[in-house]
């Protein structure tokens, strides 16, 4: 995958920020992506149309159900016009035979009805994956965002029918309020344009409605890689190798050879007698347990679950479904004790396979609730819990309460006119983060990563406050790890904004 030649900006975004991205992509993208979606949707609606003549909403099932297929065309198109601008939908539409029929079981048996099918398309779409494969992978990729990938799906179906009764709510609005119609609900379903109506309005639904949820849905997949594998990080080391490579040439080559002699005459001490080598493995391994024993290395954690009492825990009464099972059987012998007539044995079956259907209903949609709870119910894993103490030590900076007091500008200024650049930009970074941990009570864990808290400072801080926090992550990632210093102007414009960054009153506080 080319990241160089990407045309949107790749940084880590909430979930629903990257949905909005996407509906801007389809915005732009709209007409190439509705003219793939009627090369095969509109021919495959004549033809079901045709047939289901007499009950044309036939018709609008088979093409709902056939959506995934129409919407590969759409997810290829998209993936590949994100890296080169150039492409044209004309160039999809000659290989859209074999797009169609790829992981045709899949797209319309096992994972039709995903909740998330747009979030999940891609992965078996653009990386390939099969069976267990794609199983681990989408778990890997549902652990953040598969909440919004739901409600995405939700979201677009909702519009489809809305649309739909909006078309039949505009007829309503024409009809002259003077006309006194006696409404009959039998009437309109027996109407010979119902349910043409309905089919037609319901096509037009899904063809407008598809590129944004296409899009939207991949921006979803796309910002999930882009925090798994730290696309913005790779990018700005790509970006920074260029820029070397294109100084390489006769003043590098001059330049070497200068160092090399220099080196060569300039005579060195040696050190090796001053070094102290220990060769006693029970010191080193001393040394170890000794380091595994801090803290660092000490994490516990608490869960709480649910278990079975044991055998020998339990008393000899008797248990709850003992008594149902006496009941259940009481009731059967009192119907046999019944003077049924023959025939009404049926009825009896009947309405037992009602009761276990009824049963077996209830249970598939406990199954559901529990399966989808993380969905239903939002949880940030990433919170603490409310006993936990700020942390006072994060990747190697210092945090107190001191850290972010008024001359946190002034001092980061002076190191920078200095020239000590990484010195200015590490005071403001941890005097940000002391302000997080210790003003706003943000729970970070000493663990966590550069990206773990911005991601956290996002979820749970304003708009503001989350860009500006990002904004200096990135700056500060960039210097620290890639050597490469952000300009006077990016310095000075976070030093004008830490005031409205630092001040108590922007935004809601979030515990």
């Amino acid at each position: 995958m080319e990241l160089d030649k990407i045309s949107v900006q790749v940084r880590p975004r909430n979930p629903y920020e990257a949905i909005d991205l996407g509906c801007v992509m389809a915005r732009q993208w709209y007409l190439p992506m509705l003219a793939l979606w009627l090369a095969w949707a509109l021919p495959v609606m004549g033809i079901s149309y045709l047939i289901f003549y007499e009950q044309p909403w036939w018709a609008l099932l088979l093409v709902w159900w056939l959506k995934p297929l129409f919407e590969s065309l759409q997810l290829h198109y998209i993936s590949e016009k994100l890296f080169n601008d150039d492409l044209s939908w004309k160039t999809v539409l000659p290989r859209s035979h074999k797009i169609l029929f790829r992981n045709l079981f899949s797209k319309l048996i096992t994972r039709r009805l995903a909740f998330a099918r747009s979030f999940d398309m891609p992965v078996g779409e653009l990386e390939g994956l099969k069976s267990t494969s794609r199983r681990k992978r989408l778990n890997t990729m549902h652990r953040d965002g598969n909440a919004a990938g739901f409600w995405l799906t939700m979201i677009g179906n909702g519009i489809e029918t809305t649309f739909v009764l909006a078309v039949f709510s505009v007829a309503w609005l024409f009809i002259p309020m003077q006309m006194s119609i006696d409404f009959e609900l039998q009437k309109l379903l027996d109407s010979a344009l119902l349910f043409p109506v309905i089919t037609a309005s319901g096509f037009l639904a899904m063809t407008l409605v598809s590129p944004f949820y296409v899009t939207a849905g991949f921006m979803l997949y796309i910002n999930r890689r882009t925090w798994l594998e730290a696309w913005d990080v790779e990018l700005s080391f790509r970006q920074l190798t260029s820029k070397h490579q294109a100084l390489t040439g006769t003043v590098s080559v001059i330049l070497a050879l200068l160092i090399m002699v220099s080196l060569a005459a300039t005579p060195t001490p040696g050190y090796a007698n001053n070094v102290d080598v220990v060769n006693d493995p029970e010191l080193s391994r001393n040394q170890i347990i000794e380091i595994l024993e801090g803290e660092d290395y000490q994490n516990w954690q608490s869960e709480q679950a649910w278990r079975f009492k044991k055998a020998d825990q339990e008393d000899d009464s008797s248990h709850w479904y003992d008594d149902a099972l006496e009941n259940f059987i009481d009731w059967l012998r009192g119907l046999k004790d019944r003077s049924t007539p023959p025939g009404d044995h049926a009825a009896i079956i009947l309405m037992l396979l009602e009761g276990l259907l009824w049963i077996a209903l209830a249970a598939f949609i406990g199954y559901l609730i529990y399966r989808y709870r993380h969905i239903i119910v939002p949880r940030f894993d990433s919170l603490a819990s409310p006993a936990a103490q700020p942390t006072g030590k994060i990747f190697g900076l210092e945090l107190s309460k001191n850290a972010f007091d008024g001359k946190v500008i002034e001092t980061a200024s002076d190191y920078w006119q200095q020239g000590q650049r990484r010195e200015a930009l590490s005071h403001m970074y941890r005097a940000a983060l002391s302000y997080l941990v210790y003003e706003r009570k943000l729970r970070l864990q000493s663990s966590q990563t550069e990206q773990e808290c911005m991601r956290l400072c996002m979820v749970t801080e304003p708009e503001f406050r989350s860009r500006y926090f990002s904004t200096l992550t990135r700056h500060w990632i960039n210097l620290a790890y890639a050597h490469q210093v952000l300009s006077d102007d990016d310095f000075f414009r976070l030093c004008e904004q830490w005031d409205q960054f630092s001040t108590p009153g922007q935004g809601v506080h979030h515990d």
